[in-house]
């Protein structure tokens, strides 16, 4: 199935954004880029439905955290 994401309503496309920024940040924590506090932080300085959407993302890409691991780069031989 093909979507055009640029037809979409603006607070779909929001919903999208607003998984993709939790996404990158459960890779941050994972990675050690960023303190667990960063969910708290960017969470914060959203309005309350951006909110549920964003910490809603967050725990869905927090229970499968293995899926953000850098993969450690194999040496040569």
């Amino acid at each position: 199935m093909d979507v055009n994401l640029a037809n979409l309503p603006a607070d779909e496309k929001q919903k999208i954004e607003l998984d993709k920024q939790a996404a990158y940040a459960v890779w941050k924590v994972v990675n050690n880029q960023a303190p667990q506090t960063l969910y708290q932080q960017e969470a914060s300085a959203l309005v309350d439905w951006q909110r549920e959407v964003y910490l809603a993302s967050v725990e869905k890409y927090r229970a499968q955290p293995d899926a953000f691991i850098i993969p450690e780069a194999a040496s040569p031989e």
